[in-house]
């Protein structure tokens, strides 16, 4: 065997170097270009910058170059030293000006950037014109170099990134990873971060974890060395606590600093500047955010090292975005609606349905009138043309249309108000009057409730579920905030792709109907039953499951179809004096009692409440009194309760009816929307 250690070396890091095909290229070019000089290597801690580096100065030596390494690691970069060191490093110190063919390499210069300044204006310039300057650094190169036109002339920014799946799955493989179960889970957990690899199959090599899993997600151990080469050592308590914030929320800003954490605008400004400088943070047009492995390292550490403190956390973030969106519309509810998203991706259920990774990559726009024919094209995938030229001329408004930072059309929602539609929609829209019929068997939509059919397509991939069905996923946070909310019907021919959407969302399916040869699947869920702020709540639940045991938001079946309620009503107040009786009513089982009461008392009291409601309406004297002497204080028979209150009988019969269907629409509110509270009662029967 001849040559040195070095040579074996070399060949050992050039082995593991995978994946770098394009920065070697452009880094190999930069040397033999005569026009560049220098060339700026930026990327987070990890991520391979210095292995880079060693790559392209080995290249050099070999080719016969003078090189010169430096890590700043090694020095001073405070001290004038530091300067006199780099100048005789380079042999600019007796006024010579060094070696033409030079190449200075200096890793880790995000150390020494408080002589960036020097070393641009000064240093730099001082060297021969043939000579290379390769840096490498976890920011990019300061601003004052950028706007210099010297740097846009001369110098290479080389921004290093975390591998593609391909390529962290092969160095996965190199470092001894033979499960492909496992390889999958360290690759989709690294995200493809090098250092995060290296230190997930350092574990891997212990045998810590067992096959088929990834240490990342599993060994808290894991988590805490690999942030252990991210943080800052004396990071304070206030400043770690910013950082979980971030490692938390899709994106921080001030404001979010200032609620979160309880702080005054001139701290949480201080909080954000001192986050935008840590070299793993980056800004965005919406807020600030961190590498992904250091959020991810972060969260799961908090999540692990304190639960309580983990759901206090997650529930001021959430708090701050849910009071955000309940503000009057504006340019960031498409934000706001991605970041309530974003809090699901701790759910195991949740990591395959949305792409939270790419919240926020389509915006959301209304329809305009170059999209009308191909929207009708893109329906065709539903094989529903027909129905979506039918809602573009009856309800342009109920349209969105999402696209990329290019303006290319990805996909398209349809979220139509069934409660304005024309009485002939059935014979424009099959699925609509399917719906429409299968709701009628359930419970009728009431005047004045709002009925959404919401339609959503990929116009690119009809059937996927991506950034598209991420963004029909806002737009229902969004749209689905009304008053009078009753039910949301959706539907698709794609039903197989969206079942497991829907599923978690709290939707229910009713079946499938026929349209031109393909079925297509409808679910819906009732939210006059189960409102809103509900189905928000129990999404909220839902967020902070990582086992996935937590069930979906669905609205609680109806008991009992409006007849049949009707019916019921009828047969409680003919036995409200009889409780064997009332024990058999079928409101027993409906939301008028609460689970661990007694039902018999319960039903009493509610007929009871329903006539004291009744008694606050206009016009309902003598319903009420009717009411009162027939069931509640029965007078003995009807005739009887008629005379005692002074009324022919058959007056008393019309206003013994009248009093008995309003008794019954309050009691049917109450089945749907659940019994006021005391208070609620106390308010109405004050009439406030």
């Amino acid at each position: 065997m001849t040559g040195t250690a070095r040579d074996l070396f070399d060949r050992a890091r050039r082995h593991a170097l995978v994946g770098r095909d394009d920065e070697l290229a452009a880094l190999r070019a930069f040397l033999d270009d005569d026009s560049r000089m220098l060339a700026y290597l930026h990327g987070p801690g990890g991520v391979g910058k210095s292995v880079l580096l060693d790559a392209v100065v080995t290249d050099a030596i070999t080719a016969g170059r003078t090189v010169v390494s430096l890590d700043c690691a090694d020095l001073d970069p405070g001290s004038v030293g530091f300067r006199e060191r780099l100048s005789e490093a380079c042999g600019l110190t007796d006024g010579s000006a060094g070696d033409p063919e030079s190449v200075l390499a200096i890793d880790r210069f995000e150390l020494a950037e408080q002589t960036a300044g020097w070393f641009w204006r000064s240093f730099v310039p001082a060297l021969p014109a043939g000579a290379h300057v390769l840096l490498a650094g976890r920011r990019p190169p300061p601003a004052s170099w950028r706007t210099d036109p010297a740097f846009a002339a001369y110098g290479l920014v080389v921004p290093v990134r975390n591998l593609d799946p391909e390529a962290a799955a092969a160095l996965v493989r190199s470092r001894g990873v033979s499960d492909e179960e496992t390889a999958a889970g360290v690759v989709r957990d690294s995200r493809g971060h090098p250092l995060a690899i290296v230190v997930a199959t350092d574990a891997r090599t212990g045998a810590s974890s067992a096959a088929g899993t990834s240490p990342l997600r599993s060994d808290p151990d894991v988590t805490a060395a690999l942030l252990g080469r991210f943080l800052d050592e004396g990071v304070t308590p206030l400043q770690r606590a910013a950082l979980h914030v971030c490692g938390h929320a899709r994106r921080v800003d001030r404001g979010m600093l200032r609620e979160v954490l309880a702080q005054d605008d001139g701290d949480a400004d201080g909080l954000l500047e001192w986050l935008r400088e840590r070299p793993y943070a980056e800004s965005h047009p919406d807020g600030l955010t961190l590498h992904e492995v250091v959020r991810d390292a972060l969260d799961r550490d908090l999540r692990w090292r304190d639960r309580d403190a983990f759901v206090d956390l997650h529930r001021r973030i959430r708090a701050v975005i849910v009071e955000r969106m309940s503000r009057p519309e504006g340019a960031d509810q498409d934000r706001l609606a991605a970041d309530l998203l974003h809090l699901h991706r701790g759910n195991p259920e949740a990591q395959d349905l949305y792409a939270f990774d790419d919240l926020g990559a389509l915006m959301a726009r209304p329809l305009a009138s170059g999209d009308l024919e191909w929207v009708v094209d893109a329906f065709a995938a539903e094989a529903r043309a027909s129905v979506a030229a039918y809602w573009l001329r009856e309800q342009p408004e109920a349209w969105t249309v999402f696209e990329d930072a290019t303006g290319r059309r990805s996909g398209v929602c349809l979220a139509v108000r069934l409660d304005r539609a024309a009485p002939d929609v059935a014979d424009h829209d099959v699925v609509t009057g399917w719906a429409l019929a299968a709701l009628a068997q359930r419970r009728p939509p009431e005047p004045g409730e709002a009925v959404i059919h919401q339609i959503g397509l990929d116009a690119t991939a009809p059937g996927r579920i991506g950034p598209v069905s991420d963004q029909v996923a806002a737009q229902s946070l969004r749209g689905w905030r009304l008053r009078d909310l009753g039910w949301v019907v959706v539907s698709s021919a794609h039903e197989s792709a969206w079942a497991p959407v829907w599923t978690y969302i709290g939707f229910e399916r009713f079946g499938a109907c026929e349209v031109d040869g393909r079925e297509v699947g409808v679910w819906a869920r009732d939210f006059a039953r189960s409102p809103y702020e509900d189905w928000l709540e129990g999404l909220g639940a839902r967020e902070l499951d990582d086992t996935g045991a937590i069930p979906p938001p669905v609205a609680p079946a109806v008991a009992l179809s409006r007849a049949d309620f009707r019916h019921a009503v009828r047969a409680l107040l003919k036995d409200l004096t009889d409780a064997p009786r009332l024990r058999t009513n079928p409101l027993v089982g409906s939301r008028l009692v609460t689970s661990g009461e007694d039902p018999t008392a319960t039903l009493v009291a509610r007929v009871r409440d329903a006539v004291a409601v009744l008694a606050r309406r206009p016009r309902s004297e003598v319903a009420v009194r009717a009411l009162d002497r027939t069931f509640l204080r029965p007078a003995g028979s009807q005739e009887r309760a008629a005379e005692v209150l002074g009324l022919p009988f058959s007056t008393y019969r019309r206003h013994l009816a009248a009093g008995i269907d309003r008794l019954d629409e309050i009691l049917w509110d109450w089945e749907l929307h659940g019994p006021p509270s005391g208070q609620e009662l106390d308010r109405e029967r004050s009439g406030e």
